[in-house]
């Protein structure tokens, strides 16, 4: 029997909230208990709170006597819906109320019904002074973890306004045209025969960013592999590489498999090894290449231990779109905002170090890596590219389009080494890029 969307939200929240997993696993997971004209409301309310979560959380507490203990965090979960509905969704104030309170009752903590109650019905009336009180919190003025807060202000203060307010939007629906099947050209045309309406991206030959999102089967020929859904900075990955018929070509940390499947569309004719750690995530890899007609040798294995799937025949050229702190793409993993750490970035670059140094002696004299994160955290990127060069003689720095000439560069902001590239509101994803050669 199918359950309520505030239910079954509340509790991907609280496994959120508890930090049991990430949203999107959590939604992946429990989405299917809920009908299918429920599911977008159930999307709505966990993206929603996640998205408002900093201020949400701060305006909770501030509601609150006392914080709700561990075991109560599905209540939790169920004000801060509320507090969104109130602020955010067109849902009546005192329905917003009364789908709380009766939440409570599903939730069979009916003790918490006049708690709920009191406290939603308190806002409504305070909401201007309450928030006023709180204006001038970090995670209130931005809707930002005060420690991000604090770090973008530090590293970008020319760009921490457009940091802020692009994070904080809805993220653009981008995808990438097979231009191995079909032109961008005509791809465009095939979606304004159904009123789809779309505009080219600037720094990728290949994407598109529609006006409106649409579920991607409603993308014209996506199931026969005409199109993929890819922001527009990832989709620079593989032009920058620019696989040539015949190379070895590696991909490190390959999941879900989208800058692997352009890789083969631009040169179905390299051998490619994509290497990931999780087995359910190779899985992911393997369906988008079935789905886009191409192969490759798929490893489930930890890049940063060669020795367990290498073969010893070097790579002319690898892929590393290393694990990273998200910090550019938070508007499309929201609960990054309520999970991620201050003390994670530290643990995150001493991943990537290994995974660099492990990797590099797996690629040939002459060739070239890629290395990639969605991070807009210097440790992760410049600092991590000058520590590496640091300690790798044979490894040199290119131009980032030396592959690829005809590519412009003009998608980032050139840094010590590398370019970082900043979130846009109607345009890319926080991203990073250096390209390296070993000598």
């Amino acid at each position: 029997m199918s359950q309520s969307a505030r239910l079954i939200s509340a509790k991907i929240l609280e496994q959120v909230l508890l930090q049991r997993g990430s949203l999107s696993t959590q939604i992946g997971k429990q989405i299917g208990e809920v009908d299918y004209d429920e599911q977008g409301l159930t999307k709505e309310l966990c993206f929603g709170v996640c998205r408002y979560y900093p201020q949400l959380n701060s305006i909770a507490l501030s509601l609150l006597s006392k914080p709700f203990e561990e075991k109560d965090f599905d209540l939790y979960a169920a004000l801060l819906m509320g507090l969104y509905q109130v602020d955010h969704m067109s849902t009546p104030d005192h329905a917003a109320v009364h789908e709380s309170v009766e939440l409570c009752r599903q939730l069979d903590k009916e003790w918490a019904t006049k708690l709920m109650n009191a406290v939603l019905r308190r806002y409504q009336r305070e909401r201007d002074e309450i928030l006023e009180n709180l204006a001038q919190q970090p995670s209130v003025e931005f809707n930002m973890p005060k420690w991000l807060v604090k770090r973008f202000k530090k590293h970008w203060p020319e760009s921490f306004e457009q940091i802020v307010e692009a994070t904080n939007t809805h993220p653009p629906m981008c995808i990438r045209v097979n231009e191995s099947r079909v032109s961008r050209e005509t791809y465009q045309s095939m979606l304004l025969e159904q009123d789809t309406v779309s505009r080219e991206t600037a720094f990728s030959a290949s994407g598109l960013y529609l006006e409106s999102a649409v579920p991607v089967f409603m993308l014209p020929n996506f199931d026969q592999g005409d199109v993929s859904v890819q922001d527009e900075s990832a989709q620079l990955a593989a032009s920058l590489l620019a696989p040539q018929a015949g190379e070895r070509i590696l991909d490190a940390c390959a999941a879900p498999g989208g800058k692997t499947g352009h890789l083969l569309e631009k040169q179905p004719n390299i051998e490619l090894t994509a290497v990931e750690l999780e087995p359910w995530r190779l899985t992911r890899i393997e369906s988008n290449l079935e789905r886009l007609g191409v192969s490759a040798e798929l490893i489930c294995g930890d890049a940063s231990q060669p020795a367990q799937w290498w073969n010893k025949q070097a790579f002319d050229k690898i892929l590393l779109d290393a694990p990273c702190s998200a910090t550019g793409v938070i508007r499309r993993n929201p609960d990054i905002k309520i999970n991620r750490k201050p003390d994670d970035i530290d643990d995150l670059v001493e991943i990537q170090a290994a995974i660099l140094d492990a990797t590099w002696q797996t690629l040939k004299q002459g060739g070239y890596m890629l290395y990639a994160t969605c991070s807009l955290m210097p440790e992760e990127n410049e600092q991590q590219m000058a520590a590496f060069l640091n300690r790798q003689g044979d490894a040199s720095e290119c131009p980032l389009n030396q592959l690829a000439p005809d590519q412009t560069l003009a998608f980032g902001k050139p840094v010590s080494h590398g370019v970082q590239v900043f979130p846009t509101v109607d345009g890319q994803d926080g991203f990073y890029y250096c390209l390296l050669q070993k000598h």
